[in-house]
């Protein structure tokens, strides 16, 4: 019932699946959509004309009718759970048996327009890692560059929520990245 994370449009939850067959259990995050938020971002979306008109007053020659436009959709993707959680599984794919880089794998018959599940990880969080010897801090920014350049050129795809909480860091140097709604694919 206790939120084990938050964001601006959602937040994320604990919970274990148990197989009725096996009896097998599967910890698992949960991150379910605030109630109204589409109709928020809906609202915010009209506003982002008004942000394309003043920049355009703002630096002249300046058309960013292009960029609204992409911030519009990209906003609208995010929105939409089913999108994202095809993401992560197609950065969990890529990714899968790599050293360094980890993505949880999505749970589908428990994810739907709304809701993701997916595979529970822990680790430390950013501001833990910040404590860390510089090794180790460079270790984990190595893997963050990895990440961000092998996505763009092996992938053609660029996950573009780089918050210090879409990371859970690992003590053998394995970084797990979370959160796939704002993705650009190339």
């Amino acid at each position: 019932p206790v939120p084990i994370a938050s964001a601006s449009i959602g937040q994320v939850h604990r919970a274990v699946i148990v197989d009725p067959m096996t009896g097998n259990e599967r910890a698992v995050a949960v991150k379910v959509q605030y109630p109204g938020v589409g109709e928020a971002v809906a609202a915010d979306l009209r506003n982002a004309d008004l942000l394309g008109m003043l920049l355009a007053q703002g630096f002249g020659g300046l058309d960013p009718a292009e960029m609204v436009g992409e911030i519009k959709e990209r906003l609208v993707e995010e929105l939409d759970y089913r999108q994202e959680a095809r993401n992560q599984q197609l950065f969990a794919d890529f990714y899968r048996d790599h050293p360094f880089i980890h993505v949880p794998d999505v749970v589908p018959e428990f994810s739907g327009a709304q809701v993701i599940t997916s595979d529970l990880v822990s680790g430390s969080t950013w501001q833990e890692m910040l404590q860390w010897p510089q090794h180790r801090r460079d270790q984990a920014g190595e893997t963050l560059f990895r990440f961000v350049f092998r996505s763009l050129y092996g992938l053609h795809a660029f996950n573009g929520d780089p918050h210090p909480g879409n990371y859970l860091i690992h003590d053998d140097g394995r970084v797990t990245f979370l959160d796939f709604g704002l993705v650009k694919h190339y």
